[in-house]
């Protein structure tokens, strides 16, 4: 059970390494389009999301990576939870034994 422990680690790591650079990605592409257009002259700000847009991808990949990164986080709880219980009915059943 280790082993399922030390797999879902490393899958919360790669998953969280994933967010930051569609986070940073996201956060630059931001800033470029605030560079872009400036503040008086911003366009209405949902035409940025126009399907097919670069905007839009950067903003998709990143909602993405917050789910595989939630998701990553449960199983990696569930397994924890589930060793924890394992390791609870085999203590009990040691003392059982014994006595």
């Amino acid at each position: 059970m280790q082993s399922e422990l030390k797999t879902r680690r490393r899958l919360l790591r790669l998953t969280y390494r994933r967010y930051l650079e569609a986070d940073r990605a996201w956060t630059l592409a931001l800033g470029e389009m605030t560079r872009w257009f400036p503040a008086s002259a911003r366009p209405y700000r949902a035409s940025m999301g126009n399907p097919g847009s670069r905007i839009r991808q950067l903003y998709e990949n990143r909602a993405r990576a917050i789910l595989q990164l939630q998701a990553a986080r449960d199983k990696l709880e569930v397994a924890k939870r589930r060793l924890a219980e394992r390791q609870r009915l085999s203590t009990a059943r040691v003392v059982f034994l014994t006595c």
